[in-house]
């Protein structure tokens, strides 16, 4: 969560015009309909927008070796 980008939206909204302060909430309810709610969403809807955000990651050939796997190499068992 960004607090600071937070405060800063909602001082720049509140410095606007009261209709100016209309047209924005207006504009902003229109777009969060437009996308509906997670929960108003079908599970492949759902499904499909969790590939979008994984997609927007970096790529990487990078991999962990099986070994690094094991439960050896994360955990010393030896008892002190």
């Amino acid at each position: 969560m960004n607090k600071q980008l937070v405060s800063s939206l909602v001082e720049v909204v509140l410095n606007l015009s009261p209709e100016n302060q209309k047209l924005f909430e207006s504009q902003l309810h229109a777009r969060q309909s437009e996308e509906g709610s997670p929960n108003d969403l079908a599970p492949i809807e759902k499904a499909e927008q969790f590939r979008q955000w994984v997609d927007c990651f970096p790529k990487s050939d990078i991999s962990l070796p099986a070994e690094a796997l094991h439960r050896g190499s994360i955990y010393d068992d030896r008892r002190v």
